[in-house]
């Protein structure tokens, strides 16, 4: 079973445009670099993606389900479209194909008493297995206003996607640092936490966090951001994963993200045909750590 535990379904009402120039800023700084045929002034107004969009790249990829995942940006730059609203968008989208389409509530911890109801209403109603956050949004993992945040996604049993590393635009990464969840991680040793696209360039952290805590995982997610143009730093990522993570880490394309560059069906086949790994650690990574991790 191949999982893509790392996309994103993307409502334009619900995308500040700073945060979709945000996105769109790593292309826009490496277009000229790789001759990519992007205008990302173009794309930005209309960036949007939903269900179909995934289920699309999943077909053309063969990828059996996917994690997706919305980001509560509303708290740095007001959207038009409520924060709830675009999580019931997502979840509805899903609906229809909740055996190959696994929802996420996206919700910013820094909410508080909301916060905890959207999580508590969304397990309720549409049975959701997990939350994504970000902490780039302006709060660090460790500090005691999102205690209970933790403790309620430790009581409803749910699983933690979390950004990790780099951060563009209106966000900071001053709060991505993965070292920042080791008292989290060593408070709730229930709560599972995956530290997404191996805590990027503070990787070493995610290592070090998942040797010392059962509950840690990552994802391979933005790897791909290597490729095409930097094949042996790509692999070299990937040795590193089978060496040190290969029953925490999980395969992501961080979809639609790369996907002007580098589409996610290509980044699947780099990670299923290259010689980074035995093909034990490969069907790991590819889908068996996170159909486990899920209770799939």
């Amino acid at each position: 079973m191949i999982i893509d535990s790392h996309v994103h379904i993307w409502m334009r009402e619900h995308l500040p445009d700073s945060m979709v120039r945000a996105y769109l800023e790593p292309l826009n700084a490496l277009k000229d670099l790789f001759d990519w045929e992007v205008d990302a002034e173009e794309v930005w107004p209309e960036y949007g993606v939903d269900v179909n969009k995934v289920l699309e790249m999943m077909s053309a990829g063969k990828v059996d389900r996917a994690v997706v995942l919305p980001i509560d940006y509303n708290l740095v730059d007001q959207a038009r479209v409520d924060i709830e609203q675009y999580n019931i968008w997502a979840f509805e989208g899903a609906a229809p194909y909740r055996d190959r389409i696994i929802p996420f509530v996206g919700i910013d911890p820094q909410r508080g008493d909301r916060a905890i109801s959207i999580m508590e209403k969304f397990v309720k109603k549409y049975d959701a297995p997990g939350i994504k956050v970000y902490p780039a949004t302006g709060w660090y993992p460790n500090e005691e206003r999102v205690q209970r945040f933790w403790e309620h996604a430790d009581d409803l049993g749910l699983v933690v996607i979390t950004h990790g590393g780099a951060a563009w635009g209106p966000l900071d990464e001053k709060y991505t640092r993965p070292s920042f969840y080791d008292e989290v991680l060593h408070r709730y040793p229930d709560l599972r936490v995956v530290i997404a696209h191996i805590g990027g360039k503070y990787r070493s952290e995610t290592y070090e966090l998942c040797a010392k805590h059962s509950n840690c995982f990552t994802d391979i997610s933005a790897l791909q951001g290597w490729l095409p143009s930097d094949p042996d730093t790509c692999m070299s990522r990937l040795k590193e994963v089978a060496e040190k993570v290969p029953d925490r880490a999980s395969f992501g394309t961080d979809f639609p993200l790369f996907d002007l560059s580098y589409p996610s069906e290509m980044w699947l086949n780099f990670v299923r045909d290259r010689p980074w790994a035995d093909e034990d650690t490969k069907a790991k990574v590819l889908g068996g750590n996170m159909r486990r991790l899920l209770g799939l």
